[in-house]
C-alpha cells in the first residue's frame, strides 16, 4: 500500500492558494499569512520543495510571497488604524577587490539610518534600524528564512535583539549586503528604483563610513527583501564551491587524461526557480556506457528575480584559469509540473 498520507491543514491551505492563483483570484494577505505560518512552524523545507515542483511563472509568484512572508510582519495596533509593518530589507553594495583581512565592514547605524531615510525617500514616521556591520555572501549563506522571520518578529515585539549575525565571513565575491529594518512602514513594499543623484549620495555616505566599499554608484540598485539578498548570496557561494571542487578534481587527473577531458555543465529547466546545477568530467576515449569520470553533487540555486549570472560563467572562468578549455553545456529538460 502506498505510504502517501493526506496533507495536513496548513499544506492544504498552501495548495488552495496555489490553485486560486492559477484561476486568477486569491488573497495576497492570506497567502502571506499561510507562508509565515510555515516559517513559524519550522517548515521552511516544505516551501522549498513546493517551489521546486512548480512551473516557472507560479514559482516566481510564490517566491515573491515567500520573500515577503519572511521579511515583513504586521505591527500590533489599534484595529481602527491603518496597518503598519516591520520590513527587513537589504542593499547590495560593491566591495573593493583584494581586501586584506580582517574585514571591518563597520558602519554607523545612526548616520546610515539617516542616509537611508533621506535617499530612499521613506514615508514620515518610518523608523529605520540598521545592522551595525555589512554582511558578506559567505555570512548570509548560513542564514535561513526562519532566522530572518524570527529576527523580525522579535524586533516587532520590541524585544531586545542581537545583531542578525555575530560573525562576518570573508566574501566569496566583491559584494557586501547592508541589512536594515523599517519599523512602522505604511506598507510592506520597498522602493522600486533609485534616482541617480540619490544613488550617488547614498553610496558616497556609506563609503565615507566604510572605506572597504567601492565607490561605484552605477552598481547600486533599489533595496530588496532580505530573503532575496540571502538567496542571491547563497547562489554565489554554492556556485563558487562547485567551480572549486570541479577544478580540483580536473587538476588531479592524469595529465594525458586531463588533456582530453570534457567538462559538462548541467542545468535543469522546466521546474521553476529552484534549480539543480551539477558537473560531469568525461573522457571521450572511453566507451559511452562507461559514464563520466566524476560527477559533482547537485548544487541547488534560486533564479527568481535574482541577479544570478549564468551558472556556467563562474565555472568556466575558474577552469579556464586552470588551463581547461573543453566545455559542453547541457540543459536537462524536466517534465512539466
Amino acid at each position: 500500500m502506498s505510504s502517501w498520507s493526506r496533507p495536513d491543514p496548513l499544506m492544504r491551505d498552501l495548495i488552495h492558494l496555489i490553485n486560486a492563483r492559477r484561476h486568477d483570484h486569491g488573497d495576497t494577505d492570506a497567502a502571506v499569512d499561510t507562508l509565515q505560518a510555515f516559517l513559524e512552524q519550522g517548515r521552511e523545507q516544505d516551501l522549498l520543495t513546493v517551489l521546486a515542483a512548480l512551473d516557472e511563472d507560479m514559482a516566481e509568484w510564490l517566491f515573491d510571497l515567500v520573500a515577503e512572508a519572511a521579511c515583513s510582519v504586521v505591527l500590533d495596533g489599534d484595529l481602527d488604524e491603518k496597518p503598519a509593518y516591520a520590513v527587513m530589507a537589504a542593499l547590495e553594495l560593491p566591495l573593493q577587490a583584494n581586501l586584506p583581512p580582517p574585514l571591518k565592514l563597520k558602519i554607523d547605524p545612526v548616520a546610515t539610518a539617516d542616509l537611508l531615510h533621506r535617499h530612499l525617500r521613506l514615508p514620515a514616521g518610518t523608523v529605520v534600524r540598521v545592522e551595525p556591520r555589512l554582511l558578506t555572501d559567505a555570512t548570509l549563506e548560513l542564514m535561513t528564512l526562519q532566522a530572518l522571520n524570527e529576527h523580525l518578529i522579535a524586533l516587532a515585539d520590541s524585544q531586545r535583539t542581537q545583531p542578525i549575525t555575530a560573525r562576518v565571513h570573508p566574501p566569496v565575491e566583491n559584494t557586501a549586503f547592508l541589512i536594515f529594518e523599517l519599523i512602522g512602514a505604511p506598507d510592506p513594499s520597498l522602493p522600486e528604483a533609485l534616482e541617480e543623484r540619490h544613488r550617488r549620495v547614498l553610496l558616497e555616505g556609506l563609503v565615507e563610513q566604510c572605506p572597504e566599499l567601492a565607490l561605484a554608484p552605477h552598481m547600486l540598485e533599489a533595496p530588496v527583501y532580505a530573503a532575496y539578498a540571502m538567496f542571491d548570496a547563497q547562489n554565489a557561494v554554492r556556485l563558487h564551491r562547485l567551480a572549486d571542487e570541479t577544478a580540483a578534481v580536473w587538476r588531479d587527473l592524469d595529465p594525458v587524461v586531463r588533456a582530453r577531458t570534457i567538462v559538462h555543465l548541467h542545468t535543469q529547466c522546466g521546474n521553476g526557480v529552484y534549480m539543480p546545477v551539477w558537473t560531469d568530467l568525461f573522457d571521450p576515449e572511453l566507451p559511452e556506457d562507461h559514464g563520466p569520470l566524476w560527477t559533482s553533487p547537485d548544487v541547488w540555486v534560486f533564479t527568481a528575480d535574482l541577479p544570478i549570472e549564468w551558472p556556467g560563467e563562474m565555472l568556466t572562468n575558474r577552469l579556464l584559469a586552470e588551463g581547461c578549455t573543453r566545455f559542453e553545456n547541457h540543459i536537462v529538460e524536466a517534465p512539466e509540473n
